[in-house]
């Protein structure tokens, strides 16, 4: 019996032996196990509230085109019928198809995709009368037409969201590690300490308590409290600070133990309350440059004036001190300017584009200054 050109059904009856052999085909030379494909999972909250979206969507436009066909049992049974295979296109494509397109096996998510939506559609017509669905009988090569149209549109909107959501999974995850990065060298630069630091002082108690001199148990006691801070405190993200403010003063008050009554240093401190916060040990860092490269040990006129601030929101920190060799403050070779190098690190991870610092060495003086604007806790 000659086929007619004019019955849609019977024209694509002769079709279903390609497109299995493109099935075959592309199992056959392209390995493929869908048990083995990375399957999407629904666990984000962002992916679940895409999907709900899109379905939402999807079953407004075809309860929209489901309302125009006159009679109601088929306009019904094409809803039905759009929502079921929507899904079979929809999460066949998510879960075995798009995985090639994202592993950049374009070939072969060509040949899945094509063989994979000319399957669907011939399915589809085979199965209408299923669904209570007369619409290739009634419409003919329109409806043919519409209802093919319709599967293919769905599989590139599919392909369009399954990429955004990987795209954006990918972006979330790089912006995580990001993140990680950063935390992990925040967390290593705070809780550093400087090793000359913890080795000068150890010995000079050391001296001490081998004079037995009084100034050894409070240098020890000073010492543990420091060392406790960096322990407990150093870690967090912010800390009030008082606190802070307190750790400097037992560093003033350990390094006054170490040089005698003859050391010049003083820290001022006004508008400090209870509700500031700040990032740890960031302060500490231009003190100890201050005692490390000033000339305390060789002048006796040698001094080192702190102030802290707070004002407006913003604090307002100072350090002065006196040094013989110019060089000894500016010198970039080995470690000198190191606590400075730290600091302006640890300054640009806690408070990027928040804060100004300029430091000037003139007359035998050395200043550094820093404006930094700090949250309340």
């Amino acid at each position: 019996m000659a086929v007619g050109w004019g019955n849609p059904r019977q024209l694509l009856f002769y079709w279903r032996p390609f497109v299995a052999g493109i099935g075959l085909f592309v199992a056959k030379n392209h390995g493929l196990r869908p048990c083995c494909l990375p399957l999407p999972t629904m666990k984000n909250k962002a992916t679940i509230i895409g999907h709900f979206v899109f379905w939402l969507f999807y079953l407004t436009v075809v309860g929209t085109g489901g309302s125009l066909i006159a009679d109601r049992a088929q306009g019904w049974a094409f809803v039905w019928n759009s929502l079921v295979f929507g899904g079979l296109v929809i999460y066949g494509n998510l879960l075995f198809i798009l995985p090639f397109l994202l592993e950049k096996k374009y070939r072969r998510f060509a040949m899945l995709g094509l063989g994979f939506v000319t399957i669907l559609i011939l399915i589809r017509f085979e199965t209408e009368h299923w669904f209570g669905l007369h619409l290739t009988d009634q419409f003919g090569w329109p409806a043919v037409f519409f209802m093919s149209v319709q599967v293919l549109a769905l599989f590139v909107l599919s392909t369009m969201f399954g990429g955004f959501l990987q795209w954006f999974k990918d972006r979330e995850r790089a912006s995580l590690l990001q993140q990680e990065k950063l935390a992990g060298e925040l967390k290593f630069l705070k809780t550093q300490v400087n090793p000359h630091f913890l080795f000068n002082t150890l010995n000079n108690i050391y001296s001490l308590a081998y004079r037995q001199h009084p100034n050894a148990a409070p240098m020890i006691a000073t010492l543990s409290k420091i060392m406790r801070y960096h322990l407990y405190d150093g870690s967090r993200e912010r800390v009030s600070l008082e606190k802070e403010t307190e750790m400097l003063q037992d560093f003033i008050a350990l390094q006054r133990l170490k040089h005698g009554d003859t050391l010049n240093v003083d820290i001022y401190t006004e508008g400090i309350e209870n509700q500031h916060v700040i990032a740890p040990l960031l302060l500490i860092n231009f003190i100890e440059n201050s005692f490390k490269h000033g000339d305390a040990d060789t002048n006796p006129d040698a001094f080192i004036h702190v102030n802290l601030t707070v004002e407006d929101g913003k604090l307002l920190f100072a350090v002065e001190n006196s040094f013989r060799l110019p060089s000894a403050m500016t010198n970039k070779g080995d470690d000198e300017g190191f606590g400075l190098k730290n600091a302006q690190r640890l300054l640009d991870l806690a408070y990027p584009n928040r804060y100004e610092l300029s430091q000037k060495a003139e007359g035998g003086i050395y200043s550094v200054q820093l404006r930094l604007e700090i949250a309340h806790g």
